[in-house]
């Protein structure tokens, strides 16, 4: 558990960045040096320094910039893109009659493959791992990995067949279902 959520540490982000750049500048009109990485033109070179400002009015617009980018950056939204989950499935190697029951068995395999995939990348994946030794000698070594989450709101983007044996499917889920689907398993938890 992080002492901060993720949308607040992109605000925290943004903030820090906007008052470095801004104190940069502020260095450099008020010492008419450059910060370091900043070229000082040549001799008879136009200057591209600006000059110190000539009252204290210039530094408090700056302030005042400043003080209304931090109110709104609670307007200010990340775009995070829509996220995808892909599963294939083999149809000689399903159940069925007809090969046509077989096909409708592998779409549905691959489907749930791809549910498992686009749940993994939100909820996270759980891994266990037992690890025996014995006089010095590796006895066993086992790993399990489990997957527990809700999955609302996926989008099938397409249903391909892969050579002649295999089908894909392809999910997707956007940023504000995942969003939802988060805080629903944090009020279950």
């Amino acid at each position: 558990m992080t002492l901060f959520s993720r949308p607040l540490m992109a605000h925290l982000v943004i903030v820090v960045s906007i008052l470095t750049l801004a104190s940069c500048d502020t260095i450099q009109r008020v010492t008419g040096q450059p910060v370091s990485g900043q070229q000082v033109p040549g001799p008879g070179a136009m200057s591209t320094v600006p000059t110190p400002p000539s009252s204290a009015a210039a530094t408090t617009r700056e302030l005042a910039t400043v003080e209304q980018v931090l109110d709104n950056l609670d307007q200010v939204r990340i775009e995070v893109p829509s996220i995808r989950g892909m599963g294939y499935a083999v149809v000689s190697a399903q159940p069925g009659n007809n090969l046509n029951h077989r096909r409708l068995n592998a779409i549905r395999v691959a489907r749930m493959e791809a549910m498992r995939n686009l749940t993994e990348q939100i909820h996270g994946v759980r891994i266990d791992a037992v690890t025996t030794i014995g006089e010095a000698v590796l006895q066993s070594d086992t790993m399990r990995s489990s997957v527990t989450g809700m999955l609302r709101g996926a989008r099938t983007v397409h249903i391909q067949p892969r050579g002649s044996d295999t089908y894909e499917v392809l999910l997707e889920v956007d940023r504000d279902m995942i969003d939802q689907m988060l805080k629903a398993a944090r009020r279950g938890a």
